[in-house]
């Protein structure tokens, strides 16, 4: 069965000048913590082509950061959650020390769609909406 998979990425394309920092930054915070299974989380810096502009002034996409894998249904959400929310809480100091907003969506395996859920756009996120917005109740 495949799992979905959570992904926080840095928001925009225009990252040329941080991407090396960040992506051994995002390194970093996934060797340093246990995650709800061993491999549940990389990195991920994946740049696309000039064929995912719209405009010819558009940046090419630019995927920079991790992708989490979601438990099957009856696994341990809450331990889930708490990876979610430190992955925010990495998010908020990277955009306080670096400038830039990320973005926390999930890509559904079965459709291979994808869905930008929350922003972090402070350097302290809204965990109370995030719980919402993914769902965890208290």
């Amino acid at each position: 069965m495949p799992f979905d998979t959570l992904y926080a990425y840095v928001d925009g394309a225009d990252i040329e000048d941080i991407a090396a920092d960040l992506e051994t930054r995002f390194t970093a915070f996934i060797n340093g913590r246990r995650w709800w299974f061993d491999g549940a989380a990389r990195v991920v810096n994946r740049r696309y082509g000039r064929e995912t502009c719209t405009r010819p002034e558009d940046l090419p996409l630019w995927e920079l950061g991790l992708n989490l894998l979601s438990p099957p249904p009856g696994v341990d959400l809450p331990r889930w959650f708490r990876d979610i929310e430190a992955i925010a809480g990495f998010l908020g100091t990277l955009h306080r020390e670096c400038g830039r907003d990320f973005v926390i969506g999930i890509t559904i395996a079965k459709t291979g769609v994808s869905d930008d859920l929350f922003f972090v756009t402070t350097d302290l996120p809204d965990m109370v909406k995030l719980r919402a917005i993914i769902g965890v109740q208290d």
